[in-house]
């Protein structure tokens, strides 16, 4: 159990060790740290920041029964308008309790002192050790962390872990996680344990959210790569140049070393004016998928060309500089061209040879639920986790490659997210399916009729298309009806294992669901 003495921990505050000597509290020994009063545990610090709908101080009785030992919490102007009820929530409680302005700022440093790793002379390790690639775009950051796990690790070299939506740890061995990227004392956490299991790199989701909210803060990244930029979450910040900003936010650290753009994806360029306004001296390395529609190389570095789609994978020429190779891999999909370039583009930024690198790709696998083919004989079914109108698009135009008789489409939209996007699928999924299922996809507190209502508006020919709120029964009308040669698209939930409505969450897994069905076929 890692112990810290309070002031020191908090050391970081202008003032602060004066303001905890002078309140007795200089010996408390910290035990742990976390934002979660379910989590507290006897000993621990709760640290209560300033939330969208509650401040985190009405949690602080909660975390003192369940053993905390003090409380450090966030100046918020909300609970000064309401004294009453501050003076109330704080009263309460029988362990010290400390307001701090901006702690929310703050607390990235905070949790680096804390979880911080020091060497057999006594020095402190930087970043715990750890060389941290971030990875962000709209699309893709869960399959390139993963590629970039395989590949690393398949070069026997560095062992690699991940921190996304599938989970934390080595790929072969994932811890659940609840957010694609933890909050900012777990990912503090996740580092210290990460590297004392001797993990010397981590390929680490990180979503607009977490930039936003400075989930990442007190991290030292030595990488960050983009997979692209399309309009997503803007239930959260409201427009897609707020969503950039945030996501602009990685490419301009200071600590970075390395920058990987996708040369494709105009935000790249925005990334690179960005760069050139701040003087920025960091390492940029731009990759490229070279297609008919392009006629120069855009200034990029790692360039793809000549790509075949097959049922088996991807081939395609690469080249970096002077030196060219062949990229054959087992995964399937246009857009995981780019994926696997972006990986390889990290590994080189790493100063790996570019013929290692090209070695360990190409022997990369499907990531779950992401354009993951699911075994048929005659007929190709494929689970993606495409839930936003750019990946439903990417997805089924790289199918449409694959696609030798008709392309069958299953989507649907979860509820309380931005609705803005529903009729956009809907128009894209009938400009590029030939049969087209709408059904439920974690509904979540809405009327799954008022979420296919705005998904409906967006067809031209909506007396074409069947709605089927049965997501089980729509992926079997989907398998049943296709043919030789056909291709069967089941979108949106991908690696999910739920489907959430109002007030329950039932088990529910496209893949088994398909595995059921095509079962179903051969009786």
């Amino acid at each position: 159990m890692n112990k810290q003495p309070f002031a020191s921990l908090l050391s970081v505050l202008d003032g602060f060790v004066d303001r905890v000597k002078l309140n007795g509290l200089a010996d408390l020994q910290i035990t742990g740290m976390t934002l979660n009063s379910h989590s507290v545990k006897k000993g621990m610090l709760f640290v209560a920041l300033k939330g969208t709908q509650t401040h985190g101080l009405h949690y602080a009785l909660n975390a003192q029964q369940q053993g905390a030992i003090a409380v450090v919490w966030e100046s918020d102007a909300n609970l000064e308008t309401n004294k009453q009820r501050k003076t109330q929530l704080l009263n309460n409680l029988s362990i010290p309790s400390i307001e701090i302005k901006n702690l929310s700022t703050l607390l990235g440093e905070i949790a680096k002192r804390y979880y911080q790793i020091r060497d057999n002379k006594g020095q402190i390790k930087p970043n715990y050790g750890l060389k941290v690639i971030g990875v962000t775009g709209t699309d893709g950051k869960t399959t390139v962390s993963h590629f970039i796990a395989q590949a690393m690790n398949a070069l026997a070299v560095d062992k690699t872990a991940i921190i996304g939506t599938l989970g934390i740890g080595l790929i072969d061995n994932l811890k659940k996680s609840t957010q694609t990227t933890p909050d900012i004392l777990t990912v503090h956490k996740t580092l210290n344990q990460l590297a004392n299991d001797g993990i010397e790199i981590v390929a680490m989701e990180v979503s607009s959210h977490a930039l936003d909210q400075g989930r990442v803060d007190g991290i030292e990244f030595d990488t960050a790569i983009l997979t692209n930029l399309t309009r997503d979450h803007l239930d959260y910040h409201g427009t897609v140049k707020k969503y950039a900003k945030a996501k602009e936010k990685l490419f301009l650290r200071p600590e970075l070393n390395s920058i990987v753009l996708n040369q494709n994806d105009t935000f790249s360029q925005h990334i690179i004016n960005k760069l050139k306004q701040s003087d920025s001296d960091k390492e940029c390395l731009c990759y490229l998928v070279r297609s008919a529609d392009l006629d120069n190389d855009q200034g990029a570095e790692l360039i793809a060309r000549n790509a075949r789609f097959t049922h088996q994978g991807i081939e395609a020429q690469v080249s970096f500089s002077s030196q060219k190779g062949v990229l054959k891999v087992g995964v399937i999909g246009w857009f995981n061209l780019s994926n696997l370039l972006a990986t390889l583009a990290t590994m080189l930024s790493l100063k790996i040879k570019f013929s290692d690198a090209l070695e360990a790709l190409n022997k990369v696998k499907t990531v779950s639920g992401r354009m993951e083919p699911i075994a048929s004989k005659d007929r190709l079914v494929v689970v993606d986790y495409a839930h936003t109108p750019a990946a439903l698009e990417s997805v089924l135009k790289a199918l449409r490659h694959h696609t030798e008789q008709r392309l069958i489409c299953v989507f649907g939209c979860g509820g309380d997210r931005d609705k803005g996007k529903r009729p956009l699928m809907a128009k894209i999924a009938e400009q590029n399916a030939d049969s087209i299922i709408v059904t439920d996809d974690n509904p979540r507190t809405e009327d799954p009729k008022g979420i296919m209502s705005d998904i409906t508006a967006g067809f031209t020919h909506p007396k074409n298309i069947l709605i089927q709120h049965d997501r089980a029964k729509a992926i079997r009308n989907a398998i049943s009806q296709a043919k030789a040669g056909d291709v069967v698209l089941i979108a949106g939930k991908g690696h999910e294992k739920v489907q959430i409505f109002a007030h329950r969450s039932e088990l529910f897994d496209d893949r088994q669901q398909v595995l059921e069905a095509l079962q179903e076929l051969t009786v």
